[in-house]
C-alpha cells in the first residue's frame, strides 16, 4: 500500500492490522531503518527504488508476539515486507470496550496519570476530551502529543524496553511534583491477595502513581483474573475501580469484599 499510494497514515493500518498505534509507530521505525520507507508525521511514505523484503527476512520485533504474516494475509498493506501478527479481533475489542469505559472516569480539564499498556495506549488513542494526562509510557506521548484539547507530561527517567515506558529514581523524583485526579494502573494479575505485575522497578512507579492519585482505576481483562506476576503491587482495597470486559464471579465477590467499583464493560 505504501509504494502504490506513495503514503499512508498509521489510521489506514490500525484496522487491517488489528495492532494499536505505539505498536506500528515502532513497526513503521523498524522500515524506516531498513530502508524501505520514510517516516513522517502520523505515517510514512514510500522511497524511491525501495523494494518489498523477501519473505525470508527477518520478523520485525513484536512485545506481544513473535509470529508473523505478510501481505498474502494483509493484501497490498506494505507489499511483502513481514509484519508482526495482529492482536486478535476479540482482544482489541474487548481491550476498546475497557477503555471507553475508562475515559467515561475523566472528567473535563480534570487531571491523568496513564500508566503504560495496551488497554491504556487504547485509551489514549480514543480519548479527546480536555485534560491534563502525565504519562510514562514512551509511545503514549507522541498520542496525545496529536491532540491539541489534551495537554500531557512525559516523565523522564530509565528507558525499559520491554515495558515501553520509564522508570527509575528520576521518574520517581518527577512524579513526585504531581497530584492527580485519576491513576490508570496496567497489571499483569489479579487475586484476593491484590494486583501483581511483572517488573521490580515498574512497581516502584506504579506505587509512586497510586501514592498520587485520588482515584486509581484498573483496567483489566477477564482472563487475568486469578493470574500473579512476579511483584505485589497493591492490595485491592488500594483500587477505587476495576474495569473489566466480562463477569466473573470470583472478581465480583473479591471487589465486594474489598469495597472496590467493579465496572463490567459489555
Amino acid at each position: 500500500m505504501v509504494q502504490q499510494r506513495g503514503s499512508i497514515k498509521l489510521t489506514d493500518l490500525v484496522g487491517p492490522l488489528g495492532v494499536s498505534e505505539p505498536t506500528l509507530r515502532k513497526d513503521l521505525t523498524a522500515l524506516e531503518n531498513q530502508g524501505r520507507l520514510k517516516r513522517t508525521h502520523g505515517g510514512a511514505v514510500a522511497l524511491e527504488g525501495a523494494t518489498p523484503a523477501e519473505p525470508s527476512a527477518a520478523p520485525l520485533e513484536n512485545a506481544g508476539s513473535s509470529a508473523t504474516f505478510t501481505a498474502a494475509a494483509a493484501p497490498g498493506l506494505l507489499g511483502d515486507i513481514p509484519f508482526p501478527a495482529p492482536v486478535p479481533e476479540v482482544r482489541a475489542e474487548s481491550k476498546e470496550r475497557i477503555a471507553r469505559v475508562c475515559l467515561e472516569m475523566i472528567a473535563d480539564d480534570s487531571s491523568a496519570f496513564f500508566d503504560s499498556g495496551s488497554t491504556i495506549a487504547m485509551m489514549a488513542t480514543l480519548m479527546e476530551r480536555p485534560a491534563n494526562v502525565l504519562t510514562n509510557s514512551v509511545p503514549i506521548a507522541p498520542i496525545l502529543a496529536d491532540k491539541p484539547r489534551i495537554g500531557h507530561t512525559l516523565l523522564g527517567g530509565q528507558y525499559r524496553v520491554l515495558g515501553e515506558c520509564v522508570t527509575g529514581p528520576i521518574a520517581m523524583m518527577g512524579l513526585s511534583q504531581f497530584t492527580v485526579d485519576t491513576a490508570f494502573i496496567s497489571v499483569v494479575g489479579l487475586a484476593k491477595g491484590g494486583v501483581t505485575v511483572a517488573d521490580v522497578s515498574e512497581a516502584d512507579i506504579k506505587r509512586a502513581a497510586i501514592d498520587s492519585a485520588r482515584r486509581v482505576v484498573v483496567p483489566l481483562e477477564v482472563t487475568q483474573v486469578g493470574s500473579t506476576g512476579f511483584c505485589h503491587l497493591a492490595s485491592l482495597e488500594r483500587i477505587n475501580d476495576i474495569v473489566t470486559d466480562a463477569p466473573h464471579e470470583d472478581l465480583k465477590r473479591w471487589c465486594a469484599e474489598a469495597g472496590v467499583r467493579l465496572h463490567v464493560a459489555l
